[in-house]
């Protein structure tokens, strides 16, 4: 008995290779996790963004046709439930707790996009592109998502997001492994801290084959001679790992900085998102009192929408039942008038 695999509970939904490593398991058995940075480390930090995939195509915890992550209703409690499925299959630290919404958020819009661009054709009429719905998402949920993606606003929206993506000259090739995860990499297989530089050494550099990036190799060559001249004077490098700041102010004066400039405001730059202004101490209090100030309005519009949260929760009710008497219409006519044709 003991050496049955241990399957996940939800079996039928959609998971794809990447959640093979589940039909390996032993009963009772739990994929070990690293943790660094309140994020997971390790190799096993892609079964566990795995599995983040898919339970948020949970469109009763997540809801499909939801365009904005703040406005999920009882999203703290909703949230509770993946993370207690988590703390079966893995062994979960609740640290990490900030990184699993944020992970539940990457995940749930990356599927509305593949979703899209898999089954939604802006060539076809709205009742063509609403019996496409993929067997991943509720029916309602996705005609509602149809409607939207059919509106000025997102058009808009998505046409700007194409151009900005397009102006951007230095794109990373950090792949789905986190700037930390590339740091522990260096650090483990290399000698070398895992400065910011060393890790824009690696992120930034081009895949074998490919042509290289002019602006990143000038910058690189800067970094470079700047690290030749630390080590000349100092006889060692004097910037600190990205895994050991605590504090802004040790970041400020390195290589990195030197040639890619001060921080904006309320990030900081090449130590990827798990990092940020507000999680180090000492830092610029510019920026800490801003990101504080913007955490405080955020709190009251929280307050503000719990307080709605009734009056929403029954709108919502009220418009899925007329979406589904639409959808039933709508189905019926075109299946008549197929018939007919």
């Amino acid at each position: 008995m003991d050496d049955e695999p241990q399957l996940p509970a939800t079996k039928k939904t959609r998971g794809g290779a990447k959640l093979n490593f589940l039909t390996k398991l032993k009963r009772g058995e739990k994929v070990p996790l690293e943790f660094s940075r309140s994020e997971p480390a390790g190799p096993n930090t892609s079964k566990i963004s795995a599995y983040c995939a898919k339970l948020a195509q949970n469109g009763e915890n997540f809801p499909f046709d939801i365009t904005d992550w703040s406005e999920i209703p009882e999203k703290e409690e909703k949230i509770e439930e993946p993370i207690a499925e988590l703390k079966t299959v893995f062994e979960y630290s609740d640290d990490i707790n900030t990184w699993v919404e944020k992970k539940l958020h990457d995940k749930s819009k990356s599927n509305k996009c593949k979703m899209r661009l898999k089954h939604h054709d802006e060539n076809k009429t709205f009742v063509q592109n609403i019996t496409s719905c993929p067997d991943e998402v509720i029916d309602t949920q996705w005609a509602n998502m149809c409607k939207h993606w059919n509106t000025p606003e997102f058009k808009k929206k998505s046409a700007d997001g194409t151009t900005s993506r397009k102006h951007l000259v230095m794109p990373h090739r950090a792949g789905t492994m986190s700037f930390v995860n590339h740091a522990i990499e260096i650090e483990t297989t290399t000698e070398k801290k895992a400065t910011r530089y060393v890790v824009f050494q690696k992120v930034y550099s081009p895949k074998e084959g490919k042509t290289p990036n002019p602006i990143v190799e000038e910058k690189r060559a800067q970094m470079e001679a700047l690290e030749r001249e630390d080590l000349e004077e100092n006889g060692s490098d004097n910037d600190i790992s990205i895994l050991e700041v605590t504090s802004l102010d040790q970041l400020n004066g390195g290589k990195y900085s030197k040639i890619m400039g001060t921080e904006k405001p309320g990030r900081i730059r090449g130590v990827g998102s798990g990092i940020c202004v507000t999680k180090l101490k000492g830092g610029s209090s510019s920026n800490v009192g801003q990101n504080n100030e913007e955490n405080a309005a955020l709190i009251d519009e929280i307050k503000k929408l719990k307080e709605n949260q009734m009056d929403m929760q029954k709108n919502m009710e009220e418009e899925r039942l007329q979406m589904e008497k639409t959808v039933d219409d709508m189905k019926k006519a075109n299946e008549e008038s197929q018939k007919k044709n």
